[in-house]
């Protein structure tokens, strides 16, 4: 499970020691301006399809790097759990989703992530 944190103008998502090593992948810090969404998704929405590098135990543990039909995707996810999904641009990854610990509102996190992303300005 990972836990997500808003440092200043930086999103972490930390990964315990057990999913690092499952994944491959240490902990992200990703500038909030790099954040372009963030949302609750549910696992068989992410439509994960070959897995590139980590574990991929089905509905026990998805921890690495996955293939999915819109792109590359790193994910740290356990059961059939719903899972929190961060896009971003200019980062290594333009998707990462993690399962969160329980009673975490995916939700409110969204939201709460989404508010502190500064203005890109207007659109032309």
């Amino acid at each position: 499970m990972a836990k997500v944190l808003i440092e200043g103008d930086i999103l972490l998502i930390e990964l315990s020691l057990l999913d690092r090593m499952l994944a491959f992948h240490g902990s992200f810090r990703i500038p909030l301006s790099h954040v372009t969404n963030a949302f609750a998704s549910a696992f068989e929405d992410l439509g994960l399809q070959f897995k590139l590098l980590g574990t991929g135990l089905g509905v026990i543990k998805e921890a690495g790097i996955f293939t999915t039909p819109s792109g590359i995707i790193f994910c740290d996810i356990s059961g059939w759990k719903d899972c929190l999904v961060v896009e971003t641009r200019g980062e290594r990854f333009p998707k990462i989703a993690v399962t969160l610990d329980d009673g975490v509102d995916l939700n409110a996190l969204a939201h709460e992530i989404m508010q502190r992303v500064p203005d890109g300005g207007p659109v032309e």
